[in-house]
């Protein structure tokens, strides 16, 4: 990656952790003073929703990327024993948004719920995004995604192969954020 390239994808990360935590409030007051008119930069931002929501809904290997999301998260959760609830306080996200995503593979999560999860647990950029769908990946990361998801069994406390698959797992997951 070319240093102006680095810069940029710096800037933007930036740019997104800045707007994903604040609030509609916040950003309102924010482009007052830039000029910029907050209903029209609203309505630019749900045709490029709209627009990746397509793509994304075309994609036939989204259930078992989010059975992955759904399985890391629960892992994730369990390593830090955290109820759900316990979670979704400490990551400022929706509970009930949580259980669904631990749950049920074709659950649609919301970007912020999966960029305060990112924060929380302090995976790398992108690393849930992947997970959830949001963006095209080969089959590589789906197969592994299912790999990971099959071999994780649901009980109380981790056991120590269950962590070294989680690992395994991140460090998989870290390692294809960079393409």
């Amino acid at each position: 990656m070319k240093p102006s390239e680095y810069k940029t994808l710096k800037v933007s990360r930036a740019l997104r952790d800045i707007i994903m935590d604040s609030s509609e409030q916040e950003i309102r007051e924010a482009l007052i003073g830039s000029g910029e008119n907050f209903e029209a930069l609203v309505a630019e931002g749900c045709v490029a929703f709209q627009r990746a929501l397509a793509n994304v809904e075309n994609n036939e290997d989204l259930p078992d990327l989010r059975r992955g999301l759904g399985m890391l998260i629960q892992l994730l959760r369990r390593r830090e024993r955290l109820s759900v609830d316990e979670l979704a306080n400490k990551a400022r996200v929706n509970a009930a948004e949580l259980r669904r995503i631990e749950r049920d593979a074709t659950f649609e999560p919301h970007p912020r719920t999966i960029f305060q999860l990112e924060r929380h647990f302090q995976l790398p950029p992108r690393v849930l995004v992947i997970l959830s769908g949001a963006v095209r990946v080969g089959n590589e990361v789906r197969e592994e995604a299912l790999r990971f998801a099959a071999i994780s069994e649901n009980i109380s406390e981790l056991s120590r192969e269950e962590r070294e698959i989680l690992n395994r797992f991140v460090k998989f997951l870290q390692e294809h954020t960079d393409r």
